[in-house]
């Protein structure tokens, strides 16, 4: 699968910043094939993207191999920045572009204050075309020297991440440190798939 647009955006990036404040399903299967539509005619790489979600506790794993080999600290998952992060890549699918400002205005921080996710470090990154966990987690552990998503991955300053998607587009947002940061270890018991 090809990487197809990457967009990465540092909301905001030090601890010396304060901190600031689809189409409804048919009824029956038989009701689809008794009204065959153009609308029905989807391509395979669409219809996989809508069936695929991304097993982030799995790329979670792979990228912490890379941050132990580097000598960090494990990348932990925020459920909620994930749940953020799900509504983001849904609005981006709407609009059919990598956007760090959603439709109504609001960017990556007004998003997470209003979850109620606080962190000394925040990042963004966006991205679209991938819909496989393996390829996902090997772009995230490339560490050529341009990969800017590998460097902020390998960063000691980020402790946590969620990962949103939504028909090939990927919203994620990395953290920092902050006592109320809720966040839960991956679990790793998947093998490569």
């Amino acid at each position: 699968m090809k990487r197809r647009r990457c967009v990465a955006v540092v909301a905001a990036a030090v601890a010396a910043v304060s901190l600031l404040g689809s189409a409804p399903a048919p009824a029956s299967t038989a009701e689809v094939a008794a009204r065959p539509t153009a609308a029905q005619v989807v391509p395979a790489d669409v219809r996989q993207a809508r069936e695929y979600y991304p097993d982030v506790d799995y790329i979670t794993c792979e990228i912490n191999k890379e941050r132990t080999v580097q000598g960090l600290s494990p990348l932990l998952v925020s459920d909620r920045a994930s749940e953020v992060g799900r509504g983001h890549a849904r609005d981006m699918a709407g609009m059919k572009r990598l956007t760090s400002v959603g439709s109504d205005g609001r960017g990556l921080r007004d998003r997470l204050n209003d979850a109620g996710i606080y962190s000394n470090l925040v990042q963004e990154f966006m991205f679209s075309g991938y819909n496989h966990d393996g390829h996902f987690a090997d772009m995230a552990t490339d560490p050529t020297p341009e990969n800017g998503f590998y460097k902020a991955l390998m960063s000691r300053d980020v402790v946590a991440w969620g990962v949103g998607y939504d028909r090939l587009y990927w919203d994620v947002n990395l953290l920092g440190y902050h006592r109320k940061l809720g966040a839960r270890a991956a679990a790793c018991s998947r093998t490569a798939g």
